[in-house]
């Protein structure tokens, strides 16, 4: 049975409708009885309906951050004569064996990383992949899995990375690389603006503290893909200023009208014929009125990017301040900023930077704590948030430890050991992939193994003691683009084309 009303309007008013349509009728707590009909009375398939769009927000750590007190690598969370310590090959994981938990699919979890404990389903944290390169002991502002193939050579096809993203101190410690395959944040605002030309350009806060050091963001050419550089607040409070927004999705009349006969005349023998339950049968005339007060609120919201009282007071608790030379934003300020740029649809690629100032020779209690507990508590509170606003299956947090990680051993540097990439989304699979252990005794300390998750099947595979057996950052890169929903043909990179997702970290 199709809409009068509907058949009414002129095509461009069709189009512009079925679209006002698809976003609302998506909404998550619209029931799906009401969804389905609504279709059908436009005499539309359901995948003629434009899709609602996905969001990434691409984390950017700097220097050398260490996630060993995050998720605890299970080679090291049940060794049973671990020597601790802040110096040379003690391993710098400061909690005893008894002060961790243990909890499905491989995840052991500290005392500061227990706030991510109601989110585990969706947080991947991803170990012994592809290290950086970087001359000064690894430090880079590429990295592998941001952009596999990276290059110091500029070869046929690969172009500058470095040009957008100035530093203080060129080429020292974030060297002259080439490249063809874009970077996470970069390549999804050129697909998105791709298939939605009226998307808002992403952006990259420009966040780390010392004019030293940057992450790269490279579009490798692709049209519409060059993020906007957001070097401080006041730039972003600028770039979006406060807005008031209609909540009402249909604006005319001959919309509304529309609607209104969609939503109501809708034959119970319908939904039988569809084999919807009989309590949806039976409810649906209040499914309908539901869904009508989620269409026609009658209201408006303030959008603004200062963060207000009551805002703050939700993210900064118990959030260490950032350890840096010129604070630019705290960290659970940009993943504020960042919520508030996704969860109104101002922009649907979002690139952060933020740094913990290079550390040499030593990692102490406290670095440890500091890191750990900006990393978990800041992405637990985004988790809940995204949660809240029905968003949290068509969003993407990848969070790089940009220049490298850390071995265990206190003393070491980017350049040796793992590099590690944590995953969090309503499409990820939960849990540790990949694993640390310990080869035997040195010194003060330990020999530390290295078994990085299988492509095939994301068990751990045979130990290395060197740097040898990583994970090629190209199938972290695919696993992203396959998160956000982006065609396969439109992943043919060269150095990323001959790879593909890795369906253990996928929800299907």
């Amino acid at each position: 049975m199709k809409s009068r009303e509907f058949e009414r309007m002129s095509p461009p008013s069709r189009r512009r409708f079925l679209k006002l349509m698809g976003a609302a009728l998506a909404a998550p707590m619209v029931p799906s009885a009401v969804r389905y009909a609504a279709h059908e009375m436009c005499g539309v398939a359901e995948a003629q309906v434009p899709g609602q769009p996905r969001y990434l927000i691409e984390v950017n750590l700097r220097d050398q951050w260490d996630h060993g007190q995050f998720f605890v690598a299970p080679g090291i969370a049940t060794y049973g004569n671990l020597r601790r310590g802040e110096f040379g090959r003690q391993c710098a994981m400061f909690f005893q064996q008894a002060e961790l938990v243990q909890k499905p699919n491989r995840v052991y979890l500290t005392p500061q990383s227990m706030d991510l404990e109601p989110h585990l389903d969706d947080i991947a944290m991803i170990d012994c992949l592809e290290l950086s390169v970087g001359a000064i002991h690894g430090h880079e502002a590429g990295n592998p899995m941001r952009s596999p193939g990276r290059s110091y050579q500029q070869t046929a096809g690969k172009l500058e990375m470095y040009l957008n993203d100035p530093i203080d101190n060129f080429p020292q410690g974030c060297e002259q690389f080439y490249s063809s395959t874009p970077t996470p944040a970069s390549f999804y605002n050129y697909y998105n603006k791709k298939v939605d030309p009226l998307a808002r350009n992403g952006i990259a806060f420009k966040g780390v503290s010392r004019g030293i050091h940057t992450a790269y963001h490279f579009a490798a050419g692709l049209p519409g893909g060059e993020l906007e550089r957001i070097q401080n607040r006041d730039m972003l409070y600028s770039s979006f200023p406060e807005t008031l927004e209609d909540l009402n999705v249909l604006q005319s009349q001959e919309e509304a009208d529309a609607m209104a006969e969609i939503l109501r005349v809708v034959d119970p023998k319908f939904l039988n014929r569809r084999r919807f339950s009989n309590i949806a049968v039976t409810n649906h005339q209040q499914n309908v009125e539901e869904a009508r007060k989620l269409l026609y609120t009658n209201q408006t919201k303030l959008i603004s990017m200062p963060l207000t009282e009551e805002e703050t007071n939700y993210w900064a608790p118990d959030i260490p301040d950032q350890v840096g030379v010129t604070i630019k934003g705290q960290i659970w300020e940009q993943f504020a900023w960042a919520y508030k740029l996704i969860s109104n649809d101002l922009c649907r690629s979002v690139a952060l930077e933020f740094d913990y100032v290079d550390v040499h020779d030593q990692r102490t209690v406290d670095q440890m704590t500091v890191m750990t507990i900006q990393a978990a508590k800041t992405l637990s509170r985004l988790i809940a948030k995204l949660k809240e606003s029905g968003i949290w299956d068509r969003t993407l947090v990848a969070i790089y430890s940009t220049d490298g990680g850390r071995a265990p051993a206190a003393g070491s540097q980017g350049n040796e050991g793992k590099n590690t990439v944590v995953l969090a989304g309503g499409m990820i699979k939960g849990g540790y992939y990949g694993d640390v252990g310990i080869a035997g005794d040195d010194g003060d300390g330990h020999v530390y193994s290295y078994s990085a998750p299988d492509v095939g099947t994301g068990a751990p595979m045979a130990a290395s003691t060197n740097n040898d057996g990583r994970m090629a950052g190209k199938y972290i890169w695919r696993t992203v683009a396959k998160a956000l929903e982006v065609p396969d043909e439109e992943c043919q990179f060269p150095d990323v084309a001959d790879a593909g997702a890795l369906p253990w970290l996928l929800k299907s």
